[in-house]
């Protein structure tokens, strides 16, 4: 009978080490940025479960990670039991051992992987009130432990945490495998890309405040489909007043359903779509995964002051990882190269395309992202035509600019110009 006993009380252990290792794997994928497509049953837990849990990310990760920590002692001790009898040997205690470590293999790992993989999640919805009830229960001995950790931590130097990987690290192992040949160029750039993607921000990627093509919200839908088809953007943004009160968008398909007769009468505003907005020192991985999960496409960037800054898209974003993207309608004339090395650009031209271009990079506490914009920083103002400024090896100079922005530049080599003083920077009278 007591027998009998030991085995439900280790069966039932079983399957807390199974559902909390569910649970704790399924916490995990939802702190990464885009969850693994072969995850079936995230989409359960995100809608189901999570909200019922209560529980953000990490406190479950550490919360269920404890209990199945905790499930598989006492499940240690409840194989102890049922392999011995009267006295505890090396040979059973072993045994035990051996026991434990198959069910942390089995229930602990395997078992949540094949439920995640495998089903949709839709059984778990019958154990949330359980699984609610062992994370409160473990709840104690996580702020126990917590508190031990704070107590441990007292007096001792306060150190930063190195992250996985810093930076410098990242770069030794490009360079080295570059070198042995197991990276080529364009793996090297994309894994660049990705690593400098961490750190950007919305301000660093968006359309500016000037280049935004929006209407008034009362325009007509006639007006709003003459702008897609000029513009060739499929989402216009509309506001009221002027362009510091955005208040959604129109989809050029929600226009195709309005009748040509209507079209001349109905406003834009009534075909309006939400839109998000967000601060300009926002992270692009985080409004990336933010607009993922509204199944949105565009946001509205708002400075410090809630005016608008600019507008920032998916392709945006995608486009610091993998580089510009381009319909095959779409030419290529933000940069036109001339013979003597040198080449015209617009005053837009990112600065990480520069970078492609010549190889140059502004020093770190450079503020502007377009080319334009680094000259302005550098002269201290909006350049005249003809004004240069010589930075680090390249020459840069401006055709066309107008009160309030440059249009257009040249840049060139420094050993390519001829008759440019060897300064920091200069300005044509």
């Amino acid at each position: 009978m007591i027998l009998a006993l030991e085995i439900l009380v280790a069966a039932l252990l079983c399957g807390v080490v199974t559902l909390a290792g569910f649970l704790t794997q399924l916490y995990v994928e939802s702190l990464r940025l885009r969850p693994h497509p072969g995850a079936r049953a995230f989409a359960v837990f995100e809608e189901v479960l999570q909200p019922r849990l209560k529980l953000e990310p990490t406190e479950g990760v550490r919360r269920y990670t404890m209990l199945k920590q905790g499930a598989l002692i006492v499940l240690t001790v409840a194989s102890i039991r049922i392999v011995s009898s009267d006295e505890l040997s090396l040979a059973t205690a072993a045994e035990a051992l051996l026991m434990t470590f198959a069910a942390l293999a089995v229930f602990g790992h395997i078992l949540p992987s094949v439920l995640i993989t495998r089903t949709t999640g839709e059984w778990a919805r019958s154990l949330v009130g359980v699984a609610r009830a062992l994370a409160w229960t473990i709840a104690p001995l996580v702020v126990l432990t917590g508190f031990a950790k704070s107590v441990a931590e007292l007096g001792g130097e306060e150190t930063k945490p190195e992250a996985n990987g810093s930076p410098g690290d990242i770069q030794v192992f490009l360079d080295v495998g570059e070198e042995e040949g197991f990276i080529g160029q364009e793996d090297r750039q994309l894994i660049q890309s990705v690593v400098e993607f961490g750190d950007k921000t919305v301000r660093e990627v968006m359309t500016p405040r000037p280049e935004i093509a929006a209407l008034p919200a009362d325009s007509t839908i006639e007006q709003v489909r003459q702008a897609h088809i000029a513009e060739e953007y499929s989402r216009i943004p509309i506001y009221e007043g002027s362009i510091d009160n955005i208040i959604g968008f129109v989809h050029s398909r929600d226009t195709l359903e309005i009748d040509r007769e209507r079209r001349q009468t109905t406003k834009a505003r009534e075909l309006s779509r939400p839109l998000t907005f967000v601060p300009e020192t926002k992270l692009i991985h985080e409004l990336m995964r933010e607009l993922q999960q509204q199944n949105a496409q565009m946001a509205i960037v708002v400075d410090e002051y809630g005016q608008t800054a600019g507008l920032v898209t998916m392709e945006d974003m995608m486009e610091e990882i993998v580089g510009e993207i381009r319909d095959e309608s779409e030419p290529d004339l933000d940069v036109v190269e001339y013979p003597d090395r040198s080449f015209v650009a617009s005053g837009n031209l990112d600065l990480d395309r520069l970078a492609e271009l010549v190889g140059f990079r502004p020093d770190e506490d450079t503020e502007s992202t377009t080319l334009g914009g680094l000259v302005c920083e550098q002269l201290g103002q909006v350049p005249d035509p003809g004004a240069k400024v010589r930075l680090d090896g390249i020459e840069i100079e401006v055709l066309s600019a107008d009160e309030r922005r440059v249009r257009s530049l040249r840049v060139r080599r420094a050993q390519d110009a001829e008759g440019v003083p060897a300064r920091p920077q200069e300005r044509a009278s």
